[in-house]
């Protein structure tokens, strides 16, 4: 997962049972733990210097962007605000409304203009993603209705609630 050739923990953990040879899967290590040794794998391939200036500059992309999209209320969330990036990270944006074209002209009006469209569906429901590079850095937003603006998302990762920050706590992880 650190390098991207799983992208999912499901994945990685089946690919790492198939690896050793192990048909148990009870002692396999949480989603959690998992995320936790990418990233001090991230830090120790990079060095802290290199980690620390990336982690700036998602940031960094990071407000720019949600700074186009502040009428649609985004949030950072995922490895961009949790500092816990790895190689293959993306800035990973929710934002708010009912017409994903809306948005995507608000993006494009900023200059973000290379944006594609992926329609997901999951548990959760059907949601748009935006997708592009940006200073080689991929980026995404999913776009959820306004009515679920104040629903509580979980992660998949954690089982918990979903951590995010609003324009300005990216600030402050700036700062």
């Amino acid at each position: 997962m650190a390098t991207g050739l799983d992208a999912e923990y499901l994945h990685a953990k089946e690919r790492a049972l198939l690896m050793l040879g192990v048909t148990n899967s009870q002692r396999m290590p949480s989603n959690r733990m998992i995320k936790e040794y990418i990233g001090r794998y991230t830090k120790a391939e990079l060095g802290e210097e290199e980690h620390q200036r990336r982690l700036r500059e998602m940031r960094q992309i990071a407000f720019g962007i949600m700074t186009a999209l502040e009428p649609y209320d985004p949030f950072l969330i995922g490895s961009t605000r949790s500092g816990k990036i790895r190689l293959t990270s993306d800035v990973d944006i929710h934002a708010y409304c009912d017409d994903y074209e809306e948005l995507k002209q608000a993006l494009s009006d900023w200059g973000y203009e290379e944006a594609e469209e992926e329609l997901v569906e999951n548990a959760k429901g059907s949601f748009v993603h935006l997708k592009w590079f940006e200073k080689n850095y991929p980026v995404e937003i999913t776009v959820y209705p306004w009515s679920w603006r104040d629903v509580l998302l979980y992660s998949s990762v954690t089982q918990r609630p979903m951590k995010r920050v609003d324009i300005r706590g990216v600030q402050a992880l700036l700062r």
